[in-house]
């Protein structure tokens, strides 16, 4: 591995005028780093390099090169890069650039550099106690925005063609049954989306020309249970349209080792709520799911729905002992009643606030009283506030 700093530098005269990172102490100062960014880079590796390199806004710890599985450090994991287009997530993250380009993936990601990848992972994930899995290891495109109209405009690398499960059996966290052996009393309808890599070749397009089948990560989510209903759309992406085969329209696919709840079963058909919808996937014999495990949650009795968020940041008054500006919870999504979705434990609210190059006097790490659950709500993670919803008992239905 190689260290070559990113551009740490005042831009102008201006306050908050600075880049590309934000000097941090984590964990120690309270932030602890809860997941690892799975990103593309979509230049070349001395290109990446070089973009933070200059003044460009916007960093990543790693970087790792397609051709060896080269590794280069760019921002020190203590320190918040730029990367994930969240700051709550980049506040708790660590983010890592992959040399190559989405939509041509199945050339780019190659076996050195996942195995490269591989091992920085894991020796990360046992440095800052992140668990091997998929809410915690997770890829850019499934970063929420902090607002409807952000989350519209989130990245969607590294797509369909990254190996999930292979990656996960690098880690030594297989999506396999074994995996969730000793959890499997609370398992009770959970699944966790598998399609076998190397034979499913779904059809997809990009700048309105088909692409060449290839192995891909991803289910379709249809309204029915039948290849002829229409692909399910997010509100936010399709409001008045169904989703499409798109490679970057994120609307309508179940990525692999998301873990969703089963809602119904016909024939070779498999539901589960996503996004708000009851959705379709075709897995006959349960050929592209194994068993998960972790809470369910629904919406709190009495409540037609729940606010689904973006971050887990803290109430108004917490902010106040610190006489900075309270930072607004803008709701993304809504979570109707009824619904069911997987959860990790609840964790406290928090905020970074850190405006002010090299000014760490100035830093502070806000904590609030609201507790929240991280949940996979679509294509993406997300958050509801703990007092907004309710465990589901393991045996309730």
């Amino acid at each position: 591995m190689q260290n070559v700093p990113a551009l740490y530098k005042a831009f102008s005269d201006a306050d908050g005028d600075y880049g590309n990172y934000d000097l941090a102490n984590r964990p120690y100062d309270g932030q602890k780093i809860r997941y690892i960014i799975i990103h593309d880079s979509e230049v070349s590796y001395e290109g990446t390099m070089n973009t933070f390199l200059q003044q460009n806004y916007v960093s990543s710890h790693y970087v790792i090169r397609s051709s060896d599985g080269q590794i280069t450090k760019m921002v020190d994991p203590k320190d918040v890069a730029w990367h994930a287009g969240n700051w709550y997530i980049n506040s708790h993250s660590i983010g890592i650039e992959h040399e190559g380009y989405a939509v041509e993936g199945s050339t780019w990601y190659s076996e050195l550099m996942y195995r490269a990848s591989a091992k920085l992972v894991k020796y990360l994930a046992k440095k800052y106690d992140i668990p091997l899995d998929r809410e915690h290891i997770i890829g850019h495109e499934e970063v929420p925005g902090l607002s409807p109209s952000r989350q519209v405009g989130m990245h969607w690398d590294p797509a369909a063609y990254w190996d999930w499960a292979h990656y996960f059996d690098l880690l030594g966290a297989p999506f396999s049954k074994k995996t969730h052996a000793l959890n499997l009393k609370k398992n009770n309808g959970i699944i966790t989306i598998n399609p076998d890599y190397k034979t499913n070749k779904p059809e997809t397009s990009y700048n309105n020309q088909p692409l060449e089948p290839k192995s891909s990560n991803f289910v379709y989510l249809y309204t029915e249970p039948s290849f002829n209903a229409p692909l399910i759309s997010d509100p936010l992406l399709h409001p008045n349209g169904s989703g499409t085969n798109v490679l970057n329209d994120w609307s309508d696919k179940a990525v692999a080792g998301r873990s969703y709840y089963k809602v119904d079963q016909m024939k070779d058909w498999t539901a589960i709520d996503f996004g708000g919808q009851k959705a379709w996937f075709y897995n006959p014999k349960g050929v592209n799911t194994v068993k998960g495990s972790g809470l369910m949650i629904t919406a709190k009795k009495g409540a037609a729905s729940v606010p689904v968020y973006g971050s887990a940041y803290p109430e108004a008054s917490a902010y106040e002992k610190f006489s900075i500006p309270a930072v607004e919870i803008t709701p993304i999504y809504s979570m109707p009643a009824g619904q069911i979705y997987v959860a990790e434990k609840a964790t406290c609210s928090d905020y970074y606030y850190a405006k002010l190059f090299n000014k760490p006097e100035t830093d502070h790490v806000v904590s609030g009283e609201d507790q929240y659950y991280q949940i996979s709500y679509n294509h993406r993670i997300a958050f509801v506030k703990k007092s907004d919803v309710r465990i589901m008992h393991p045996f309730f239905h």
